[in-house]
């Protein structure tokens, strides 16, 4: 498949009528689309993506669902898209057309497929001509344009990896929750043909419902149909559900924007303060008047204390006095047992003394010291008489004295510190709220402002009652896929009681068989896509990243609808995908691209917004040598030049360039497209822009 033409009348930045035109050619299949930020290369991109698929754009990429419900709906953002210019000028619609050529369609052969979507702006609503050959066709009509394009040209799962933004891409490194590893296994099942079979084996399954339906006896097929019945009424119930979920998500977006346009005037109108936050504001108050109270009774508690650390040197008189007591009380013993314990003492003291031999003139000498000294240490009736008793403290008196002195001495100045520190940044923080509420409530007698307020409230009331409501409604989804499940297999049971006519007997041995044979060949093909994904992956990473044979294994898991991909070192210990750098997720991301491209045989156009943008110049080189050169047949990029395409780096690629185009910002509501020679890229580039920037 190769796109020969993109046509662009009045889409956002290009006004009036602009044509692009690839032509082909087997050695020179890279094409440069370049021009400074905001000149259009990402409206390009977008351009393509909303012509193929408009309102289920929300399908392709999580960007563009998030950009749509930011507008406020599709239908808001599709009015967007229409030229500021071409609206001034009375025009009320806008078209992208893609021309398509080498493309194959079972059944139907053809040389080119032309694809255009208008958006009426009158209208609100879009519509889309799918020409084969430049006439319309019975198949096309049949089917559907957006379900021929979704099923015969490219399912809309597996866009993501044809239109890519490289900087973004780098999310599908990050995916870790279940319902994006099973989106993206709905992508792979696409990408790699592995949905066609499991489609053709869930036909088949269906046809031998219906084999069962039509045979069944009397009493087992009105059971059967009543089934059938409920089954049909819970998959209806769920899909319309699922429709007001989506009108619910797209009318939250309309009232979320109109709410903050209501909160945009009312910053302009002088008072930025919002409901919430006047109330967050009146709690805060509340809470620092709790905090100051509680502040002031510590205070009040520490003050009782205040008396004893101002008489400190005094306080610690008392305490000395209260020790000289104490250890006056503990040696104040009786005198008739100390005077028996000294002679004791003496006694044994002596016969030391004789053991050593010594002349008795010392003996003497050392036998009277020894008297002395324990006449002036245990002698308390003499102390007694000379130690005066002042206070005289009891066991609990002592211990409550000992407390107050310790919290003086250790804690009592820094917890009053503290204190005081506390009370004043607490009046600091509920003047400065005094003063917001005051001059808050000021503004809100304003009379405007009132009815803004009011407008803003019950846009946000309404998207309260919107959450709600999803919930609730997701709520009965889950309930009723639950019903569905438990239906099913009593279908299932029922059908396989029920006893085929004759007629129809070899047609259900036929389509049983062929599902059997189906169920063993996609789990081969399972297997075998899973092999060479893994050696794939392996390849190209090893081959784009500088640290050689960083990769030692990668490691593809299948379970049902859920595909995980683990990456391993040489010692095999696994490689977190999230502490990579954003350079390597990128690495990482584009492998995965380019070996989901290889296995897929899907010869289809790549387009790439912002590439080189993480890359160090050996990785760029790498990318460069390796990846764009060979990823498709024909190659789209929309570099930034010098920031995301050097020269050198061009010059690298310039072997495999086609053809290149400059975008030239003629005004602030229009852009053109001018097509230089590859050779000349960078000097019309300069060229070009500085005569922009001249005027």
């Amino acid at each position: 498949m190769f796109v020969d033409k993109i046509i662009l009348e009045d889409f956002r930045i290009y006004y009036d009528y602009h044509e692009l035109n690839f032509s082909k050619s087997s050695k020179k299949n890279v094409f440069i689309i370049s021009g400074s930020n905001g000149f259009g290369k990402t409206t390009l991109l977008n351009s393509l993506v909303w012509c193929l698929y408009g309102k289920l754009m929300v399908d392709v990429d999580e960007k563009f669902r998030k950009e749509i419900y930011e507008s406020g709906g599709y239908k808001h953002f599709a009015i967007e898209n229409l030229n500021k210019l071409a609206r001034e000028n009375g025009k009320l619609s806008y078209q992208v057309s893609i021309t398509l050529s080498d493309i194959i369609i079972p059944s139907l052969p053809c040389k080119e497929v032309k694809i255009t979507r208008t958006f009426d702006v009158e209208k609100g609503e879009d519509s889309v001509e799918v020409l084969v050959d430049g006439m319309e066709n019975e198949l096309t009509r049949e089917v559907g344009q957006e379900i021929f394009i979704n099923d015969f040209i490219l399912p809309k799962e597996i866009a993501k990896f044809f239109f890519f933004d490289a900087e973004k891409i780098v999310s599908l490194a990050e995916i870790k929750s279940i319902d994006d590893k099973r989106n993206l296994s709905k992508a792979y099942s696409e990408v790699l043909g592995i949905k066609k079979y499991e489609d053709l084996k869930t036909n088949l399954e269906d046809l031998r419902i219906r084999f069962k339906r039509n045979s069944a006896s009397e009493k087992d097929r009105k059971k059967f149909e009543e089934i059938q019945k409920e089954i049909t009424q819970f998959k209806n119930l769920i899909q319309e559900y699922e429709s007001q979920i989506t009108l619910l998500q797209e009318e939250k977006a309309s009232k979320k924007q109109a709410s903050e346009q209501y909160q945009e005037k009312l910053i302009r109108e002088g008072n930025s303060i919002t409901v919430e936050e006047l109330d967050a504001l009146k709690k805060l108050k509340l809470k620092l008047t709790g905090e100051v109270d509680i502040i002031k009774t510590k205070l009040k508690e520490m003050l009782d204390l205040t008396p004893f650390a101002i008489a400190g040197n005094r306080l610690m008189e008392v305490r000395n006095q209260m020790l000289d007591e104490i250890e006056n009380t503990q040696q104040t013993l009786n005198p008739d047992i100390l005077r028996m314990k000294m002679r004791k003492i003496q006694q044994d003291f002596l016969e030391a003394i004789r053991k050593l031999n010594l002349n008795s003139r010392l003996s003497k000498k050392l036998s009277s010291s020894l008297e002395e000294t324990i006449i002036k240490h245990f002698d308390t009736a003499n102390n007694k008489n000379n130690f005066k008793v002042l206070l005289d403290f009891s066991e609990s008196e002592k211990n409550e004295f000992d407390a107050i002195y310790h919290n003086l001495k250790y804690s009592f100045c820094q917890l009053f510190k503290n204190l005081i520190a506390d009370y004043k940044n607490n009046r600091i923080s509920f003047n400065k709220v005094i003063r917001k509420l005051s001059n808050a409530e000021a503004k809100e007698n304003d009379l405007l402002i009132k009815e803004v307020r009011y407008k803003k409230t019950q846009l946000d009331k309404r998207i309260e009652e919107i959450d709600k409501k999803i919930m609730e409604l997701s709520q009965e989804i889950g309930g009723l896929q639950r019903e569905l499940t438990s239906k099913a297999k009593v279908a299932a049971e029922l059908a396989k009681k029920i006893e085929l006519e004759q007629a129809d007997q070899s047609k259900d041995e036929t389509a049983e068989r062929l599902i059997k044979e189906l169920e063993g060949f996609i789990g081969n093909l399972k297997l075998g896509k899973k092999a060479l994904l893994e050696k794939r992956i392996k390849e190209e990473l090893n081959s784009l990243m500088h640290k050689k044979n960083f990769i030692g294994k990668v490691e593809v898991d299948i379970e049902r609808d859920i595909i995980d991909i683990h990456l391993y070192d040489k010692k095999d210990g696994i490689i977190l995908k999230e502490t990579l750098s954003k350079g390597e997720q990128q690495l990482y991301a584009t492998a995965l691209l380019k070996s989901l491209v290889d296995e897929s045989n899907i010869k289809f156009p790549v387009f790439i917004d912002s590439p080189l943008q993480k890359f160090d110049k050996k990785h760029s080189r790498n990318i460069i040598c390796e990846f764009y050169p060979k990823i498709s047949e024909q190659v789209v990029l929309f570099p930034l030049l010098e920031k995301e395409l050097t020269e050198t780096e061009y010059n690298t690629l310039l072997p495999k360039v086609n053809k290149v185009f400059l975008i030239n910002n003629v005004d602030e509501y229009c852009s053109e497209f001018a097509e230089v020679e590859p050779e000349t890229l960078f000097t019309q580039s300069k060229e070009l822009y500085e005569n922009v920037y001249q005027h």
